[in-house]
């Protein structure tokens, strides 16, 4: 397959308003690169060429050009600009140079003393995401194995001495858990416990944490309550996902996992940290339940009808819109008076009623485990108003939205 690479070095020019050198044989110091370019004020005066060349000749055992793209930096400390230097196809190419909106520190930096006295001005400013976006694609066309983001990253900008002493450290971590008989805890034993959640089950999960195992908690830092707060970390984020597996929508779950793992910060005592994570557990475990509870119910009133099913599948995924009888009949291709009376005799219940019952069962978890606002949870929701989401919370709990946030979202942020 033929590819026009001419074609590509122009979009790419175009895509980060940069300069783009390119030969065809391999690097030395008799290369003489074409210059590719569609912008007038800007020059190719901060990276000599010739430096270029001596800095990649001189550090070309630490890198595989063929495999991986290089992006390196070049400049000072304080002031550095960035290329990348492919192997695309018969050509090679050096593409910048370019700025990155965030700190990015390379593998490989060429020392240019003189460019602080340089205007970095016409040089453009880019996220560094992007930048590897295009650089993956002049690499990816030209390869039989395609590289990723995280390819490209980990092998410019993570040091291999770093990992080479993280291994070290792994190393000798297993070998002294040996030595003192001091094993992590058991991985059934933790899936036990993400079950117990997943099903909604309190009796199961208080069973789990108190089993009985010579294993210890990972070492995640070694202050003592920056460990206790990182392992509770772990066990929200676990928990949160156990949940959803087990009925729990996503946002709420995420919202309570933001709260709580708020709530960890704050603390100051290593034991009463993991303790309460242990409490925020079970507030994922009682609100699965509530939910398998309601499901159990309406599965022993409903009479099963496919038609009714996928009813309640589309209410679930467009609680955030507003819900027309009108638009789930067109979705199942059914007439709407039909539909209405099919749903009020499997379930007993009118489909307005079952629609407004379950907003208002999302209204009641946004009110106490969400910081949204009163008119953000009615706008989320699709309702037409604060007052019209108000008058329908009060006809089915009894309450308004400022009394069921004060009497069960008291414990968390507002």
């Amino acid at each position: 397959m033929n590819f026009n690479i001419d074609y590509l070095m122009q979009h790419i020019s175009y895509e980060l308003h940069t300069i783009i050198k390119n030969w065809t044989d391999t690097l030395s110091s008799q290369t003489k690169p074409e210059v590719v370019c569609a912008r007038k004020d800007i020059s190719d005066e901060y990276l000599p060429f010739s430096v270029f060349t001596d800095s990649i000749l001189n550090a070309e055992d630490t890198f595989n050009l063929a495999n991986n793209p290089l992006i390196f930096s070049a400049g000072t400390a304080d002031q550095q600009i960035f290329y990348a230097y492919i192997a695309a196809g018969k050509k090679y190419l050096l593409i910048g140079p370019v700025v990155f909106s965030s700190f990015i520190q390379t593998n490989l930096h060429i020392n240019l003393p003189f460019l602080a006295q340089k205007d970095l001005t016409p040089v453009f400013c880019y996220n560094f995401y992007y930048f590897c976006s295009n650089v993956l694609l002049a690499h990816n066309l030209f390869s039989e194995s395609p590289l990723i983001r995280d390819d490209l990253i980990s092998s410019n900008c993570v040091k291999k001495a770093e990992d080479y002493d993280i291994m070290c450290n792994y190393s000798a971590l297993v070998f002294e858990r040996q030595e003192m008989d001091e094993p992590h805890n058991p991985y059934d034993q933790e899936i036990r416990e993400s079950l117990s959640i997943e099903n909604g089950d309190m009796e199961m999960y208080r069973k789990s944490i108190s089993e009985d195992y010579i294993g210890k908690l990972g070492t995640l830092s070694k202050d003592a309550l920056r460990n206790s707060k990182n392992l509770s970390i772990v066990l929200m984020t676990l928990a949160s996902r156990a949940a959803i597996r087990g009925g729990l929508l996503p946002e709420i779950a995420f919202s309570m996992s933001d709260i709580f793992i708020q709530k960890i910060e704050e603390m100051t005592d290593p034991v009463v940290t993991v303790n309460l994570a242990r409490q925020f557990q079970m507030e994922y475990i009682k609100a699965v339940a509530e939910i398998r509870q309601q499901k159990k119910v309406s599965s022993d009133i409903a009479s099963k009808n496919i038609w009714v099913e996928q009813s309640k599948d589309y209410i679930f995924k467009h609680l955030h819109e507003k819900i027309r009888i009108q638009n789930i009949a067109e979705y199942l291709h059914l007439n709407a008076n039909y539909l209405s009376e099919l749903f009020r005799q499997c379930e007993n219940i009118t489909l307005t009623d079952f629609i407004l019952q379950e907003k208002v069962k999302l209204t009641r978890n946004l009110l106490a485990y969400s910081p949204y606002s009163y008119i953000e949870i009615a706008t989320y929701l699709g309702f037409s108003s604060q007052s019209h989401l108000g008058k329908v919370f009060k006809k089915y709990t009894g309450m308004t939205l400022r009394q069921y946030r004060e009497k069960y979202g008291q414990n968390f942020n507002k």
